[in-house]
């Protein structure tokens, strides 16, 4: 299931859920046979690699994934788990529990799924909340479970506020493959459909991302470039003003030099007496 940042973050602002309890585990080698768990009858767990990795196995469900650090695993009630370590390290892995107290309501239908978020690497905020809310609840006593019970709170909040950061960072690296897609391509005919569709991103969240990170539309940027290299051939070459049209990636002429006097305040031919050898 693939949820989006804002999704879970209203699921978790809005839900009226509570903490119920909270473990920590290992499991020793990759040799032994599968460990198997199950989760409980009434609440739903937060899965959480500390150290180590593990391949889980939900039962009723054919894929396999994948649990380490900055990999979290939404549980919903009354699953079987087959879990295996990766490799010789132990795998040590947190469950935090807690209630939904209105998850047959349409609102809430994101906490009866399983699906798996990623916060990126657990920063030193995460790892000491996680902390925090472990340690306590060792203890038993009602003053430590009130503890636990607040910070389990404060660790969701961190836990979100990491997977909006990561989030931007996956962002950001895909709009830095487009904008290396367009440098590359500029001079042949590009689409925002086509490079959505590269960059594996639907068209409309991919041009608002773009705008986002580039202060301009893909189209706008992507003109913008062409612009400049059409600057520089000007300025430097001794094509014909058809030919660097072609060059850019603007087959009508006519069209290429309607749009460089509207981006530029002057006719390329007119720029190119002005500018020519000359640095901009």
């Amino acid at each position: 299931m693939n949820l989006s940042v804002h999704q879970l973050v209203n699921f978790f602002a809005e839900a009226p859920f509570y903490f119920v309890d909270a473990y920590e585990y290992s499991i020793v080698s990759a040799l032994d046979s599968p460990t198997s768990i199950h989760t409980t009858i009434d609440s739903y767990s937060l899965i959480l690699t500390i150290s180590g990795c593990a391949y889980v196995k939900i039962e009723g469900e054919e894929e396999q994934y994948k649990l380490e650090p900055g990999i979290v695993l939404h549980q919903t009630l009354n699953k079987k788990l087959q879990l295996v370590a990766c490799g010789e390290l132990p795998w040590r892995y947190a469950v935090l529990n807690y209630r939904n107290l209105h998850s047959n309501s349409d609102s809430y239908a994101i906490g009866k799924e399983n699906f798996i978020v990623y916060t990126g690497q657990p920063t030193p905020d995460m790892k000491q909340q996680l902390r925090f809310l472990l340690d306590p609840y060792k203890h038993l006593t009602p003053m430590s479970k009130l503890k636990t019970k607040t910070n389990f709170y404060l660790f969701v909040q961190y836990m979100l506020f990491a997977i909006q950061q990561h989030s931007k960072s996956k962002h950001s690296e895909l709009m830095l493959q487009a904008v290396d897609y367009m440098h590359k391509r500029y001079n042949k005919p590009i689409s925002v459909t086509q490079i959505s569709h590269i960059i594996g991103i639907e068209r409309r969240r991919f041009a608002y991302l773009f705008e986002r990170y580039t202060g301009m539309t893909p189209n706008h940027y992507l003109t913008s470039f062409r612009m400049k290299r059409s600057r520089e051939l000007l300025r430097t070459q001794h094509y014909t003003v058809a030919q660097i049209a072609e060059l850019v990636g603007y087959h009508d002429s006519f069209y290429f030099s309607r749009v460089f006097k509207k981006y530029n305040g002057i006719a390329p031919s007119e720029y190119r007496k002005k500018y020519m050898y000359t640095c901009v």
